[in-house]
């Protein structure tokens, strides 16, 4: 029995201390900035569907909606998309997105108003 834990513990040890190198090794900063361009695709995405002009909103919305367009969901996941970006694209994109997305609200609260 003590063998079975000794192997349990050495491969939550190996698994603990492989994610601490990444987090050491800027890891984590780039597993943030793939899952937040994950997020924006995806919520860019869903709102070129339903509100295609406020997703069109402001100068940032060329960088984010070319990454967007180029997107195909019925034949690979965001993940993988993103994935496929060019360094200097990705950085392009993770830049525009809080413009964008600061264009979207304030659209969307332009539209509410002129609902009102």
């Amino acid at each position: 029995m003590p063998e079975i834990a000794s192997r349990i513990g050495g491969t939550e040890r190996g698994r603990v201390m492989s994610a601490v190198a990444d987090i050491a090794d800027d890891g984590l900063v780039e597993r943030m900035r793939f899952d937040a361009a994950v997020r924006v695709l995806v919520t860019a995405k869903r709102l070129l569907a339903v509100a295609p002009r406020e997703a069109a909103s402001g100068a940032a919305a060329v960088a984010v909606l070319r990454v967007v367009r180029g997107w195909d969901a019925a034949a690979i996941t965001a993940a993988e998309h993103v994935e496929t970006l060019a360094p200097a694209e990705l950085d392009a994109f993770l830049a525009a997105a809080p413009r964008w997305a600061g264009s979207v609200r304030d659209a969307a609260g332009v539209e509410a108003r002129r609902a009102a």
